[in-house]
């Protein structure tokens, strides 16, 4: 089974790591990654964290954090090196065009999943029918 995911980290908007309402910014970013050539996923998603420190009565720390899920890239899942870079520099560019909008690492994860039966190791059970 081949998967791809991507994570992009340290989401800034308009200086601001916490959005009150991310649809805008969600519908801006849907809207430009369809723009890359030969791009799709399943899902899009932006995770916002605080912490709240008790004892001071104030927020220390925000985090926005971006999920595409179900990625294919050149109709793969299971993408390549070259690739991989092509892609993040596409995101990037994309990404780019959005006034305001930061961001830090993009992580894309893909892989390979294999099991004992795709190997050839499982044997099938065999099946007997006594009258």
């Amino acid at each position: 089974m081949e998967s791809c995911d991507i994570y992009i980290t340290s989401l800034m908007y308009h200086g601001s790591s916490w959005v009150d309402n991310s649809d805008s910014l969600l519908d801006q970013i849907y809207n430009n990654l369809n723009e890359i050539s030969q791009f799709y996923f399943v899902s899009l998603s932006i995770n916002m964290a605080q912490v709240y420190n008790v004892n001071l009565k104030e927020n220390s720390y925000d985090s926005m954090i971006m999920y595409l899920k179900g990625v294919k890239y050149k109709h793969n899942e299971f993408i390549n090196k070259e690739d991989i870079v092509e892609l993040e520099e596409q995101i990037t560019k994309y990404l780019n065009y959005i006034e305001g909008f930061n961001f830090g690492e993009i992580e894309i994860r893909s892989s390979k999943v294999y099991s004992d039966q795709s190997l050839g190791m499982v044997e099938k059970p065999i099946y007997s029918y006594i009258k």
